[in-house]
């Protein structure tokens, strides 16, 4: 005691850390007492559900997408369809949804977006992206947005995503004629950067034919990607992230912003201000124009730096949003078709009646793209890959005037201070609402005829409601006329039992010789996600193509 009052410094910092010490003991019993009686897996008083996510974790794969964790919980321990998951002060509480209906209301709700969200997705597409925004800024750039992406215009650009897979089939082919082992994913990704970059506003990133400068930088910002499920500090907290996060966006928006420029002065030449071929970024400019009070038949002689600044931090979100959701499924669907040989022969004998046996897809689909509708079984096929392997979902921030309908028991459920999400993925392999074969690949679920045994809400890939994703429509279309080209042509596999040969490649991949020993499948499938900004199969996916049949046009 004499040694404090001699030192009144150390007298005050341990009354602090008393009060600090005492204040955390308050809220640690209030917070655990607030989730013991709420539905969740069992409930520690110290460890919270902690012990539990435990429990479920260690029989999954180590690098899995965090995604699956709501489905695996609910089988492990019996769950109904809207519980907690406390792992307070590790993380913030959950509210996990995986009731279609009350998903549903969540994403009519109004609920603002989780600010994690933002911190993920602002280095690679800025912070006024659609995804991320809110209240009166995201109702004002969706409604500018909107005309570029109605599917009578995306329709029109079917000849477009032609001649790009016409490049992406000449890869195939030359792995299939060198019997290379490859990464699917990065070779998909190449075929949507382009897709997006052309039907957008007209530019050919050409990244399936040479190195992109653009694609090189959004792979690096990814690599600095955090892991989430990280309990390391040094990787949470690495002080390196910030500076790489905002000098390559910084690059990413110098590109992204030249060709805007470029793209305004090729309207501005003309004497009119119009042009011939009208992208989605010209549909938006004239909305803009429009809903700003200006005449969109003048010629416009300078962009708003408003709309230059907004638009840069759009294409890049959708240049990243959409290639990642298009590309990881086109991997999906090839494999899951080699695993189901008679799936696989369905839609092979679906593209033979649209298109003639023995004649491709490419000329016709230019020529009459409206042929792409007549293909009911690719498109289920791509609506199953989604079901299966889904890309993504929405993550909400609980408040305090917002509750949660429990449908099990009518029991009102607070959100507030949760982190509010309903997985897709679990909602999507639930057999609540997909029957005993939710976890089956049966793509016949999804063919017109049985369209009123769907659950409601039940299939939400691109979530539902008025934040559903501006390019869905881009994505399905850019899917069907994939397959369509190309699943009678070549016959694609996963190769995962290959991927020793693939070493370091200087891709965007880590190798797994750090992962070998452990549990290599979820699902019971060994092409899990991973999150990489959203989810992505493991390792690109290892691949092996072979060809299969020439056709004429």
């Amino acid at each position: 005691m004499a040694f404090l009052s001699n030192h009144p410094w150390v007298t005050g910092f341990a009354v602090l850390a008393a009060v600090y010490i005492a204040r955390f003991v308050l809220k640690f019993i209030e917070h655990r007492k607030k989730f013991a009686n709420l539905p969740g897996p069992p409930h520690s008083f110290i460890f919270g559900h902690l012990i539990a996510l435990g429990k479920v974790t260690t029989k999954l794969p180590g690098r899995v997408h965090p995604h699956v964790y709501a489905h695996y919980l609910t089988k492990e321990y019996d769950l109904p369809p809207v519980f907690f998951v406390d792992t307070w002060p590790i993380r913030e509480p959950m509210l996990l949804i995986q009731d279609p209906g009350v998903a549903q209301d969540i994403a009519n709700s109004g609920i603002p977006k989780h600010p994690g969200a933002r911190y993920f997705l602002a280095p690679l597409g800025g912070p006024e992206n659609m995804v991320t925004a809110e209240g009166a800024v995201w109702k004002k750039w969706r409604s500018v947005f909107n005309p570029g992406f109605a599917i009578s215009h995306l329709m029109d650009q079917i000849p477009t995503i032609v001649e790009c897979s016409k490049d992406y089939i000449k890869i195939l082919d030359g792995h299939a004629a060198n019997s290379a082992l490859f990464r699917l994913e990065e070779e998909a990704t190449k075929l949507t950067i382009d897709v997006i970059g052309k039907v957008i506003c007209d530019h050919d990133f050409k990244s399936l034919v040479q190195d992109n400068k653009f694609v090189e930088i959004m792979r690096k910002q990814l690599s600095w990607m955090p892991d989430s499920r990280s309990m390391n500090p040094f990787h949470v907290y690495d002080p390196r992230r910030p500076l790489y996060w905002k000098y390559y966006k910084r690059q990413m928006d110098d590109y992204v912003g030249k060709i805007l420029d470029e793209r305004f002065s090729n309207r501005s030449a003309n004497q009119t201000g119009k042009i011939k071929k009208k992208t989605s970024i010209d549909l938006a400019l004239l909305e803009y124009f429009k809903q700003s009070g200006q005449d969109v038949d003048s010629k416009m002689t300078a962009m708003s730096a408003e709309f230059r600044r907004y638009a840069i931090d759009n294409l890049e979100i959708l240049l990243f949003a959409g290639h990642d959701t298009t590309a990881s499924t086109i991997c999906y669907c090839y494999h899951l078709l080699h695993k189901h040989p008679d799936k696989l022969q369905r839609i092979r004998d679906e593209l033979d009646k649209v298109f003639g046996q023995g004649r491709s897809a490419t000329e016709q689909l230019k020529q009459s793209p409206y042929l792409i509708n007549k293909c009911d079984y690719t498109l289920a096929v791509v609506k199953e890959a989604l079901r299966l392997w889904t890309p993504a979902s929405s993550v909400r921030i609980g408040t305090k005037d917002f509750f949660v309908r429990d449908p099990s028991t009518g029991e009102m459920l607070p959100s507030e201070g949760c982190l509010t999400w309903a997985p897709s993925i679990s909602i999507h392999r639930d057999t609540r609402y997909w029957g005993d074969d939710a976890m089956a690949f049966r793509p016949e679920r999804f063919l017109p005829e049985n369209a009123d045994k769907l659950t409601p809400h039940a299939f939400r890939p691109f979530e539902s409601g008025p934040r559903n994703c501006i390019g869905q429509e881009l994505s399905m279309i850019e899917m069907k006329v994939v397959l369509a080209m190309t699943v009678r042509e070549f016959d694609v596999w996963a190769a995962y039992d290959e991927l020793d040969k693939l070493g370091e490649d200087g891709s965007l991949w880590a190798t797994e010789k750090s992962q070998k020993i452990g549990i290599q499948e979820c699902f019971d499938d060994e092409a899990w996600q991973i999150l990489l900004a959203a989810a992505k199969p493991r390792e690109g996916m290892p691949a092996r193509v072979k060809r299969r049949t020439q056709f004429s046009e």
